[in-house]
């Protein structure tokens, strides 16, 4: 029997809705209603009788609130003080990350969770649309995310982290260096390789109508690719010139795979925030993953400070 379940229960028998409840506990309306299903199926009965004004106990529903009540609340209170007296950091937490973030963040994380032997820390990757999804289903419990734009309301809550340049890369011999910026109007020379326009985040999308308007909508997009690595694969092989975080780019620049240069006439940057999904099942793990994740941040940004800046 899941705990969790049994909460759920309660706060929808209290506030007699599911849109209402998911609210309050910050998820999603369709995994709420999963769950009190799941539960259902579980006893084998209907917990709920369900109206178009919202949801009711019915008969096996009252006598569950009744019976678990008072004895969910002491076991939440007896497994609240033995974890007070602990002075291990214990349980399973999941962090996404974009691949942009991967190969600047994901190894440094991973050796610093092997501080706490009891802590598993498990990396998925993924765009930061699916990562937003995984968070928000609570398949995840925290991510690196791109901002969200100011007019939109997550569910999940939000932490700044930090603001990075993003850059232009070419394949090794394309002769692009650090020491020599690139302006938006010699971009809209070359052959871009950007994400297909469905998704396109708000830098790119902004980068692409400054193109469109250089070149009366005739810009040079030789290749569409969604995936990071692919992207990266095109830029090696000489296909085209893409755009990228800066820190995204550091192992191939370092390895002489991949060169970089700095875009000048409008600086593109990206904002990355940590968002979390509150009322996780280890909140003293995810605490601790939230303090790796600013101090990687913040040796990134004291590595870079022209390039990145923190943001707490």
């Amino acid at each position: 029997m899941d705990i969790r379940r049994l909460r759920y229960f309660l706060q929808v028998a209290e506030f007699g809705s599911l849109n209402a409840t998911a609210e309050q506990v910050n998820l999603s309306q369709p995994s709420l209603s999963r769950q009190i299903r799941l539960l259902e199926e579980e006893l084998g009965v209907s917990l709920f009788t369900r109206r178009r004004d919202g949801m009711v106990l019915s008969r096996d529903g009252l006598e569950l609130r009744t019976r678990i009540l008072g004895p969910l609340r002491q076991l939440e209170m007896a497994l609240d003080e033995i974890k007070s007296h602990s002075s291990q950091i214990g349980g399973s937490v999941v962090l996404g990350m974009p691949s942009s973030a991967i190969d600047a963040l994901a190894s440094s994380l991973a050796k610093r969770a092997e501080a706490f032997p009891n802590m598993a820390l498990h990396i998925v990757e993924g765009s930061a649309g699916q990562m937003l999804k995984s968070l928000e289903r609570g398949e995840i419990d925290i991510a690196l995310l791109n901002a969200p734009p100011t007019d939109t309301k997550w569910r999940c809550e939000i932490e700044d982290l930090f603001i990075e340049e993003l850059v232009l890369g070419g394949a090794a011999e394309s002769g692009l260096s650090p020491d020599q910026p690139v302006s938006v109007e010699e971009l809209a020379r070359l052959p871009l390789i950007l994400p297909s326009p469905p998704n396109h985040p708000p830098p790119i999308r902004t980068l692409v109508d400054i193109l469109s308007g250089l070149t009366g909508g005739k810009c040079n997009f030789p290749r569409y690719a969604d995936s990071f690595q692919l992207t990266k694969s095109y830029v090696e092989a000489g296909i085209g010139y893409s755009i990228f975080p800066y820190s995204a780019v550091l192992h191939e620049a370092e390895k002489g795979t991949l060169v970089y240069a700095p875009i000048t006439g409008h600086r593109l940057t990206r904002h990355v925030v940590l968002g979390t999904y509150p009322g996780g099942q280890y909140p003293r793990a995810l605490e601790r993953v939230k303090d790796m994740v600013r101090a990687e941040a913040a040796k990134l940004a004291e590595r870079n400070p022209s390039h990145i800046q923190l943001l707490f």
